[in-house]
C-alpha cells in the first residue's frame, strides 16, 4: 500500500557560519508535450543549449496536455495543471528562465548570451539539497539548506520555496504522437505541493534555514541510474515569480533493486505447428547491495504467471543471463511478459523496472498453391498464413486500417495495411511476411498497389524481401523510397489515400528460390503513411484492367530508337504511373509520371538504354490499367 503524502518542516534559523559564496543556478521550467510536433522539433536543440551549461543552468520539463493529453501527462495531472495556471501558459513548447518569460515565451527564443547574463547575476543565497529514499522507496525525505549570501528583501516580496522530483524518461516506441522516445527532467512530484513551501520574506546576512520535506513517490519513478531522478529545489517570488537561486540534489540509487529483461535469440521463429522457444531473462542488479536471490515472474499475455526461482551472487551494476523453461507458441504473434520481485527476498525499492514483455513471430511455413490472393476484407484480423511481423518487439508494426464501412482501400473497398510513419520514429522496421508458396520454378510474379505521400522530403522506403534463413538475413528484389514511392503529392498532415492516389506493381520473384521466406519491409524515415492492398503471388504480371477515364492510348513511334512518345487523354485529374516491363516481367525503366490534369497528356520513354526487343508499356492509374507493347530497334 502507498503511503500518504507527508509533509514535515523542520526550520531553523541562526546567525552560524556563512556558507561559501555559491555561484547562482538558473532554472529553465518548459512546458512540452508527447503530443506536441513543434516540441519534437525543437526540443533537441534546446537541450543541446542547456547540457552545454550544466554549472549555469538545470532543465525542468512539464509535460503539458497541448495540444492534447498524452500518457506521461495522465499519469499525474496534479503538478502539471497547478504550474500550467500559475504561468497562464498559452502554448507548447513554452519555456521560462528564472520564472521570466524570454521573448513570446518559445523556447526558441532562449540563447547562450541569455544563460550566461543570468549566471553573472550575484546569487543572494548559497542553496544545498539532498535526498534519500525511505520505506520501501515508496517515500522520499529531501533536506534543503538556506543561507543568505547578502540582504534580500525585495519590496512587496512573496518568497516561497519549491521542490520537484525529476526523472529522465526514455521509450522504445514514442509514448505520444510527436515520435518524441526521449524526455530530460520530466517533473513527477512536488513537495509538498506545486504550491511550494511559505520563507520569510525579508533575510539578512547570514540568515540560515535548514527544510525538511517528506513526501511521495509514485510507483512508475524509475529510481535506476538511467531514471537519473534528482530533486530540484528553487526559491521564488509570488509577486514577479521571480527566481534568484536553484539548487539540485546528486542521484542516489536505491539499496536493493533489480530488473530483467526478457529475450529470444529471434523474434522470428518458423513452424508448421506450434514452435518451441527458449525465453531468457537479463537479470540485472541495479541496486547497491548485492544481489543474491529474486522471483522471476513470466507468462503467455492472457495466461496465468509461471515462476522461476533465481538464486546466486550478482554485485552492483552487472547483469546474468537466466535461462527459463522452454515454452511452445502457435503460429501467429505472441506476447511475452516477464517480471522481477522479491529481490533477496525484500520488497524491490524500484518497481518501475520489474516489468517488460517482448514479442515473438511464429510464422507458419506451411507451404500454399498458387495463386495466393487477398484484398485483407477478413474482418480486421490478418488472412490464414499472413502475419505482421513485428522486427524489433517495441509493439510498432504494420497494422490493419479501415472498418466495415470505411471506402478508402484501394479499388473503394474496406481494409487495408497501414505502416504509420507519421508516428514511427526513424529507423523503425517491419515486415509483412507472405504465405510460403509450393509452385516449381518458374515466371512468378508478386502484384499489388500502394499508396504513399511524403512528409515534406521523408525518404520512407518500402522493400520487397526474401529469406532463406528464417528471417536472419534478407535478400531484396524491389526497392522504392521517397519520392519513387509517392503516389500523392507530399504534405505535412498524416496521409490518407484517395482512389487516384494507388498504384500498381508487378514484381518478378525469378531471382527468388523456391521455398523462400517471402516479404514487404517497411522502413520509416519519421516521414507519412505507406499503404499496401490487393496482394497477389501468381504466375503472370498485374493483369491490364481498362480504366475508364484514360482514353485514345497511342505510343508513336514505334518501334522506336532513342525515344517514343505514351500519349494519353484523361477525363479526370489524377496521379498517372508508367512503367516498361521486358519479357521475364521485370520493370526496366519507369519514366518521371505524376499527377496530370484533365485533357491530352504525353510521357516520354527514353529507350536509348534499352536493348532491343520486345517491351510492354504499362499505364497505370488507381482504377486499373491499360498497356502497349513496344519494340525497340537500333
Amino acid at each position: 500500500m502507498k503511503k500518504t503524502l507527508l509533509t514535515a518542516l523542520v526550520l531553523a534559523a541562526s546567525s552560524g557560519t556563512m556558507y561559501a559564496q555559491q555561484a547562482r543556478l538558473s532554472i529553465f521550467e518548459e512546458f512540452s508535450g508527447e503530443n506536441c510536433g513543434p516540441c519534437a522539433a525543437y526540443n533537441p536543440a534546446l537541450w543541446s543549449l542547456i547540457s552545454a551549461n550544466p554549472s549555469n543552468v538545470i532543465l525542468v520539463k512539464y509535460q503539458s496536455p497541448i495540444p492534447s493529453a498524452g500518457p506521461i501527462y495522465n499519469a499525474y495531472r496534479t503538478v502539471t495543471n497547478a504550474r500550467l495556471s500559475y504561468y497562464s501558459v498559452p502554448f507548447a513548447p513554452y519555456g521560462r528562465l528564472n520564472g521570466v518569460q524570454v521573448g513570446d515565451g518559445n523556447i526558441t527564443r532562449l540563447t547562450q548570451s541569455n544563460l550566461t547574463q543570468a549566471a553573472a547575476v550575484a546569487a543572494p543565497f548559497a542553496i544545498t539539497a539532498s535526498h534519500q529514499w525511505i520505506a520501501n522507496g515508496d517515500s522520499v525525505s529531501v533536506t534543503v539548506n538556506l543561507s543568505a549570501q547578502s540582504g534580500y528583501a525585495p519590496a512587496g516580496a512573496n518568497l516561497r520555496l519549491r521542490a520537484a522530483l525529476i526523472e529522465h524518461l526514455e521509450y522504445a516506441t514514442a509514448p505520444g504522437t510527436n515520435g518524441e522516445r526521449e524526455f530530460h527532467n520530466v517533473v513527477r512530484e512536488m513537495y509538498p505541493n506545486a504550491a511550494g513551501t511559505q520563507l520569510a520574506n525579508a533575510w539578512t546576512t547570514g540568515q540560515t534555514q535548514t527544510l525538511v520535506l517528506k513526501g511521495r513517490v509514485p510507483s512508475y519513478v524509475n529510481k535506476a541510474a538511467s531514471g537519473d531522478t534528482r530533486v530540484v529545489v528553487w526559491v521564488q517570488n509570488e509577486t514577479d515569480k521571480a527566481v534568484p537561486q536553484t539548487a539540485v540534489s546528486a542521484y542516489v540509487a536505491p539499496s536493493v533493486d533489480a530488473a530483467a529483461s526478457l529475450r529470444l535469440p529471434s523474434s522470428l521463429v518458423c513452424t508448421t505447428t506450434r514452435a518451441t522457444i527458449n525465453p531468457i531473462v537479463a537479470l540485472e542488479n541495479t541496486g547497491t547491495s548485492p544481489l543474491t536471490s529474486a522471483t522471476i515472474y513470466y507468462k503467455r499475455a492472457g495466461s496465468a504467471w509461471q515462476t522461476y526461482n533465481w538464486t546466486g551472487t550478482l554485485a552492483a551494476a552487472g547483469t546474468t543471463n537466466v535461462a527459463l523453461p522452454a515454452m511452445t507458441v502457435a503460429p501467429g504473434v505472441t506476447t511475452l511478459i516477464d517480471s522481477v520481485a522479491q529481490p533477496n527476498g525484500m520488497r524491490d525499492m524500484n518497481t518501475a523496472n520489474d516489468r517488460n514483455s517482448f514479442v515473438v513471430t511464429a510464422y507458419d511455413a506451411t507451404p500454399q498453391a498458387l495463386p495466393i490472393i487477398t484484398g485483407f476484407e477478413t474482418g480486421g484480423t490478418m488472412p490464414p498464413f499472413w502475419s505482421l511481423y513485428d522486427a524489433n518487439g517495441n509493439l510498432r508494426s504494420w497494422t490493419i486500417s479501415g472498418n466495415a464501412t470505411s471506402t478508402q482501400a484501394h479499388n473503394r473497398s474496406r481494409y487495408m495495411l497501414l505502416h504509420n510513419n507519421f508516428d514511427f520514429p526513424a529507423g523503425e522496421t517491419n515486415y509483412i511476411l507472405l504465405p510460403t508458396d509450393n509452385a516449381p520454378s518458374g515466371p512468378k510474379f508478386l502484384n499489388f498497389y500502394v499508396a504513399h505521400a511524403q512528409y515534406q522530403t521523408s525518404n520512407d522506403a518500402l522493400d520487397v524481401v526474401y529469406s532463406t534463413d528464417c528471417g536472419t538475413t534478407w535478400t531484396p528484389v524491389w526497392q522504392r523510397a521517397g519520392a519513387t514511392l509517392a503516389t500523392g503529392v507530399w504534405g505535412t498532415t498524416a496521409f490518407r489515400p484517395t482512389q487516384n492516389q494507388w498504384q500498381g506493381h508487378s514484381v518478378s520473384l525469378a531471382a527468388v528460390p523456391v521455398g523462400a521466406m517471402l516479404a514487404f519491409r517497411a522502413i520509416s524515415d519519421y516521414g507519412n503513411n505507406v499503404y499496401i492492398d490487393d496482394v497477389e503471388v501468381a504466375t503472370a504480371p498485374l493483369a491490364a484492367r481498362t480504366p475508364d477515364d484514360v482514353k485514345t492510348l497511342t505510343l508513336t513511334p514505334n518501334p522506336a530508337n532513342m525515344q517514343a512518345a505514351l500519349t494519353f487523354e484523361l477525363l479526370r485529374s489524377q496521379a498517372v504511373a508508367v512503367s516498361v516491363v521486358d519479357e521475364l516481367g521485370r520493370t526496366v525503366l519507369t519514366p518521371p509520371a505524376g499527377q496530370f490534369g484533365v485533357g491530352s497528356q504525353q510521357v516520354t520513354i527514353n529507350t536509348a538504354s534499352l536493348a532491343p526487343g520486345l517491351y510492354t508499356v504499362l499505364l497505370r492509374t488507381a482504377d486499373g490499367s491499360l498497356a502497349k507493347r513496344l519494340s525497340v530497334i537500333r
